[in-house]
């Protein structure tokens, strides 16, 4: 649905003459916005450099400011986790929507001595997966959103075997005839300095690394530039408070693939997942769109 389809929708439903309006362009529109003196809060949603720059500049225009960046998910399996119920979430997680979300399972962090295990679980299950066109039934997965981001994720997939990661499922074998598809991709015994384990790539690669322990998972995890979300899987409450306590993200699930909070909580991403003061959604989101007044009276 087009962003004016949209405005002409809730135009029928009653909303009001110029409570919305819907402008389409490149930079120099957005620029445009950043700088007009009447446009006095500004909300985005996109990549970390550009999230980056609408925030600092809005913010030296005096404007209100929330930017939602890039995202590196972390996602840690202990050697307690149930398993049948803990790939479902991952492989649901990291290939669902193909990858296309910013909640999407990036990195799994398998704590010894389950990640031989838990990575031919993943491999048998992405080999499960439907793909095809996203009106069918039978379909599981669908195609990515344009030629130009498969050929991105592409890219993503031979730098990690360059990198040197083991390429446990490649998804670019056995694909649907048209379309833009990238199968399920596996990799293991992926090292963060790795661009796969640094990089947002917004497609269904999945990079399990391994650990000797919850706290060098945590550890390994805490490295990401991004904080968005962060889950665990275990059947210890002690290893979820440790988790709780020491991870550094704005949104944490436990037993969880996409930790996404209920409306009325704020998506609250940390580092460079976000930039400004209040969060999208929840009462953070009503405080944005609100300037509050107080009055002081006396009546004699």
């Amino acid at each position: 649905m087009t962003g004016l389809r949209l405005a002409e929708l809730l135009q029928e439903a009653g909303l009001p003459p110029g409570v919305l309006s819907v402008v389409q362009g490149g930079k120099p529109i957005v620029d445009a916005l950043l700088a007009d003196h009447r446009v006095r809060a500004v909300s985005f949603v996109g990549s970390q450099p550009v999230a980056h720059y609408v925030y600092q500049t809005a913010a030296k225009a005096g404007k209100r400011v929330q930017a939602l960046g890039g995202a590196k998910n972390y996602h840690v399996v202990m050697p307690d986790a149930d398993l049948d119920s803990t790939v479902e979430a991952l492989v649901g997680s990291a290939y669902g929507a193909a990858g296309q979300r910013c909640l999407a399972a990036s990195v799994v962090i398998a704590v010894d001595p389950i990640g031989d295990e838990l990575v031919a679980r993943l491999k048998a299950r992405g080999d499960q997966l439907v793909l095809g066109r996203g009106l069918d039934r039978s379909t599981e997965m669908g195609p990515l959103i344009r030629a130009e981001h498969r050929r991105r994720v592409l890219d993503f997939v031979e730098a990690g075997q360059a990198s040197g990661a083991q390429l446990v499922r490649d998804g670019r074998e056995h694909l649907p005839e048209r379309g833009y598809f990238v199968g399920p991709t596996l990799f293991d015994r992926v090292k963060p300095e790795m661009t796969i384990a640094q990089e947002e790539i917004f497609g269904p690669v999945l990079s399990v690394m391994r650990a000797p322990s919850l706290e060098a998972a945590v550890n390994l995890a805490n490295r990401s530039r991004f904080g968005n979300t962060a889950s665990l899987y275990t059947r210890s409450g002690g290893a979820a408070r440790y988790f709780r306590d020491h991870i550094e993200a704005g949104m944490l699930g436990i037993n969880i693939g996409v930790a996404a909070p209920v409306a009325w909580f704020p998506f609250s991403g940390w580092k460079e997942s976000f930039y400004g003061d209040l969060h999208a959604t929840g009462r953070d989101g009503i405080e944005f769109y609100t300037e509050k007044r107080v009055i002081t009276e006396r009546w004699i």
